[in-house]
């Protein structure tokens, strides 16, 4: 059993599969990286993103996007007709597809990624098979879909670096959704990840 997310999202009367994969990866070349997703993506007849780990408030950020780019497809209101797109923006909270780019996968070695996989389609497909395939064609070393989480701090003889990666996590998130620091000080250091939601659900307001 994979160990990421992998679970039924209903949007009105459809249900659609999710498996979401998260871990370490090395990119070389981006447009070759996107090619091999886009691959499997049409094999399968499902939908994949991928995007920049560092950037992601956790678990409830990526479902948020999910749920969020489905609705808006499935009620003919999106602001593309690319679920994998449309994901891309929500989860960046952004309307301008140049700007939201920003947050999907760049060049490198250990590069932290988050692929996401959505079937819309057919509910009984193999979504951890899938996820697999990826892994393997990708060279992704996955890690625990917690290590997402801004309050992955752990007590141990890595907790000095844990939290300086938390911090830098914290700092790119707050540049990124233009968080300020008197947002931070009106609701707690905690409370980043329901700020980073906020502007998801803004995306639909201001559509």
């Amino acid at each position: 059993m994979l160990n990421n997310i992998g679970e039924w999202i209903s949007i009105g009367e459809g249900e659609y599969g999710l498996r979401c994969i998260t871990g370490k990866v090395r990119i070389s070349d981006v447009d070759d990286f996107l090619a091999v997703l886009k691959a499997i993506a049409h094999r399968y007849s499902v939908t994949i993103q991928a995007m920049d780990a560092e950037l992601i408030a956790g678990e409830a950020h990526i479902k948020s996007a999910v749920q969020k780019a489905l609705r808006a497809i499935r009620q003919g209101n999106s602001i593309t007709s690319d679920l994998s797109m449309e994901v891309l923006l929500y989860a960046a909270g952004r309307r301008q597809i140049e700007r939201a780019l920003a947050m999907g996968v760049s060049t490198g070695d250990n590069k932290k990624i988050v692929v996401v996989i959505i079937d819309v389609d057919n509910k009984h497909k193999d979504l951890d098979a899938i996820a697999r395939e990826i892994k393997q064609r990708i060279g992704l070393q996955e890690q625990p879909i917690e290590d997402l989480e801004l309050e992955s701090e752990t007590e141990s003889e890595t907790e000095t670096k844990t939290k300086t990666n938390t911090e830098e996590k914290r700092n790119k998130l707050m540049r990124f959704f233009n968080i300020t620091d008197a947002e931070i000080e009106a609701v707690g250091e905690r409370k980043l990840k329901m700020l980073v939601l906020e502007r998801v659900a803004l995306l639909e307001v201001y559509k």
